[in-house]
Parts: C-alpha cells; sequence; structure tokens
C-alpha cells in the first residue's frame, strides 16, 4: 500500500515523470480511499501528502531569533505546494484546504505562531535554524529526490511556489553553514505613468490587478498561479489539489483524473521532442499567461548565499558549544542564517518623462540645432511642395470677379479714360 502511496506524488507540477500505476489500478486505489474516508466527505489528497510528511519538528530542530533561543515546533506549520509539502515560518496567507474544520484549524495555528520582523543586518543577530534529515531508511525515493534541504524564500502572502519570483531557491547541502544575505529594493510609480497602458509600462497598478484576478490581492505569482488553475480547467475539468491556493469553488482532481494531469503536464511544460514538427501546436503553453504582469509598486529582493562547511564531531557526544550543543552527526545537520546585507535600501520611482509630442519637440530642437532647421521646417517643405501647388493652380484657373468701388478690398485697377492712349 505505501509503494501505491507514492503514486500521489505525480500531483505536484513536476515535469519528465511517468505514470507508475494504469488506469485500472488508480480507480481500485480511489475506490479504496473513498471507503477509508467515507465519513469524513471523501479524501483530500493534499491533507494525505501532509499527513505522509515529516514533522517540522523534526527537520528544523533548533533555532535563535536575534539572539534568543525559540522553540521552532511553535515557528513553522506544514502547507502543501505545487512541488511538495515544506515547513513555512513567518507566513500569513489563509489556510485553502479542502474541508472547513482543517481551513479552520490551520488558520488558528498560524494566527498563534510568533510574528517575526527582521530589523538586523548583522550576522551576528540574525535569523538562525539549525536542519537535521530524516534517517536513511526513512527516505521516499521519487524522480526528483537529492540529498539536499530545499529552502524557496517568498513574500508572506503570496502562494507558496517558484513560479516567477527572482528569488529563486536554495539548495543547502548537507554539512554545510549557508549564510543568506538579503536585500530589498523598494520601488513605485506617479500617477502619471497611470495614462500609459499596462502592456506599454509592463506592469499592473494595485486596483488594475485585483480587478484581473477579481480578487482581495494580487501578484504575479497570484496570477500565474490562477493561469495554470484555469489551463487545468480547459484541459481535465479539474485542478490538481497542491494548486488550490485561494479559491475553492473548484472541482478537486481525484486519482482517476492522474493520466489527464499527466498529459497536461507535457503540454503545459512543452518537452514533446517533436513539437516542432506538429503543425498547430504551441510548444510553450506559458503563453497564454503574457496578461500576467509584475506590481508596479512593491518591494523586490536580492539574495545571495554565503556558503562554508560545518566541521564534523567525531565524539560520542557531540558538540560541546553553541547551537549545535549536544547534537551528532548520525543525521546530516545544516545550518542556515537569514539576515540583511545592508543597514540601507535603495528606492526607485518611475516618472512619466514626457509624452509624443514633447519628443517630438525634442526631435525638432536636435535637428534646428544640428542641421539649421526643424521638423517644422520639414513640414513648410512638404506643404510648399504640395498643398500650395494646389493653391496656385486653382487661382489661375478661377474667373477673377471685378472689384466694387468703394468696397473695402485690398485689390483694386486703376480706371483709364475711354480711347486714351499712353505717350510713347
Amino acid at each position: 500500500m505505501a509503494e501505491r502511496l507514492l503514486v500521489l506524488a505525480q500531483f505536484y507540477l513536476n515535469p519528465l515523470e511517468t505514470p507508475r500505476l494504469d488506469e485500472a489500478q488508480l480507480q481500485r486505489l480511489h475506490w479504496l480511499l473513498s471507503s477509508y474516508h467515507n465519513d469524513t466527505g471523501g479524501y483530500s489528497v493534499r491533507d494525505i501528502l501532509r499527513q505522509l510528511s515529516p514533522d517540522c519538528g523534526d527537520l528544523i530542530i533548533r533555532g535563535i531569533v536575534y539572539g534568543s533561543p525559540v522553540n521552532t515546533s511553535q515557528m513553522f506549520f506544514q502547507r502543501p505546494t505545487s512541488s511538495n509539502v515544506c515547513c513555512i515560518f513567518n507566513y500569513r496567507r489563509p489556510s485553502y484546504s479542502r474541508f472547513t474544520h482543517i481551513r479552520e484549524a490551520d488558520n488558528a495555528e498560524m494566527r498563534a505562531l510568533p510574528k517575526v520582523v527582521f530589523e538586523s543586518n548583522s550576522i551576528l543577530n540574525s535569523v538562525q535554524f539549525v536542519l537535521q534529515d530524516t534517517p536513511e531508511d526513512d527516505h521516499t525515493k521519487t524522480f526528483v529526490t537529492n540529498n539536499a534541504f530545499h529552502l524557496i524564500i517568498f513574500p508572506q502572502e503570496d502562494y507558496a511556489t517558484v513560479q516567477s519570483t527572482t528569488l529563486g531557491e536554495i539548495l543547502v547541502d548537507h554539512n554545510t553553514i549557508v549564510e543568506i544575505p538579503i536585500q530589498p529594493t523598494f520601488f513605485s510609480s506617479s500617477e502619471g505613468v497611470r495614462t500609459v497602458s499596462p502592456q506599454a509600462r509592463r506592469c499592473y497598478f494595485p486596483e488594475e490587478g485585483r480587478k484581473l484576478l477579481n480578487q482581495s490581492n494580487y501578484s504575479i505569482d497570484e496570477c500565474l498561479l490562477l493561469c495554470r488553475s484555469q489551463s487545468m480547467m480547459d484541459h481535465c475539468g479539474c485542478v490538481s489539489p497542491p494548486m488550490i491556493g485561494s479559491s475553492t469553488n473548484v472541482t478537486y482532481c481525484g486519482l482517476p483524473d492522474l493520466p489527464c494531469l499527466t498529459k497536461w503536464k507535457s503540454i503545459w511544460y512543452g518537452y514533446d521532442e517533436f513539437s516542432y514538427l506538429q503543425e498547430g501546436k504551441d510548444q510553450v503553453a506559458q503563453r497564454q499567461c503574457n496578461r500576467c504582469l509584475p506590481t508596479c509598486n512593491g518591494v523586490s529582493f536580492s539574495i545571495t548565499s554565503n556558503v562554508a562547511p560545518l566541521r564534523l564531531t567525531y565524539n560520542g557526544t557531540g558538540y560541546f558549544t553553541g547551537l549545535l550543543k549536544g547534537l551528532t552527526n548520525e543525521r546530516p545537520l545544516a545550518i542556515i542564517k537569514l539576515f540583511f546585507k545592508l543597514r540601507f535600501a535603495q528606492a526607485t520611482k518611475s516618472e512619466l518623462v514626457s509624452t509624443w509630442v514633447v519628443l517630438l519637440n525634442r526631435f525638432g530642437g536636435i535637428l534646428s540645432l544640428m542641421y539649421g532647421f526643424s521638423i517644422v521646417s520639414y513640414i513648410e517643405i512638404f506643404y510648399y511642395l504640395t498643398g500650395k501647388w494646389f493653391v496656385y493652380i486653382y487661382r489661375s484657373f478661377s474667373k477673377r470677379q471685378p472689384p466694387v468701388r468703394g468696397g473695402n478690398s485690398l485689390y483694386w485697377d486703376e480706371l483709364m479714360p475711354k480711347g486714351f492712349r499712353m505717350p510713347d
């Protein structure tokens, strides 16, 4: 049965996976799980994955926040993501479980956790955690198995995954000390930028993003999440349970839908070897998410990592001092340290420098300075070469009217006596 339950890992969005079970076996496993969870209204794939994952207290065993030891089991909690079940720290997004009682319990647990505000840029006064891997006989071998801790950094309110953020992900190797300095950069846009279309300025203001998603908050990760979910709905009529990030008014995919999701991943990631030979097939399905743009106001982070080896202990009592006191190397260890890189942060603001009228005026000034005439001179030359000739031709063929005496006309003809002849 444990071997059969490994098929639940295929609900994650890991590409290049091959089916583990055929449709008949999936139907039988679906029937078994439905019978087992019949009293709770059906089984939840995301909740089963979370129950089968290691507890956060077993993975993050110690921690220091600004010099004070903390109980890590009260600082982290589990949340399913698009790639795995993660232990999340300092998270502020409401739960998105399928069942109401689980959502309420998750939200109560999140509200009870202490809020940590990053305010130090000293490595000696940072946020530090000790990571300890599970025993070797407890490892579950999957397609993306590795022997490192997978660290993802993202904003507090966003869906916990890496889709578009430049923060990226960090692999913390066993027996290493990883220092992670974080440098924020604030950016904003003036009101004049609003006059430019979002496609031209390549960003959304808060109200524009909320209107686009019909939600109370907007981010490019949130937009990509909903875009992927909508693409799943269009292809399979349901959404993979780990991808349910906000709205619960969608159809959850079950085990019978897994072959369709596997096919969807091959289309989405576009790894068909001969797709360029098939006419009418888009090789990159993500192009349908071109409407997802970053925000015009916000903060971005640049993250680097400094890696140093962790000295091993060869005695039976373990380490003698420090954060690792009493720990041994029977299970792989690692230390991560989070802190701000500098005491200051850069802030940028986008301004509307000029419109097309001002730009035309500047080019005209450059031409006038360099060549002696401006764009207005070009317009005058064009007028004299085209319109002015038509005016001359029209006047030459039009019938001249005799002037009215006593009128106010500026044109006059001198009267000559009848029969008068000018002297030679």
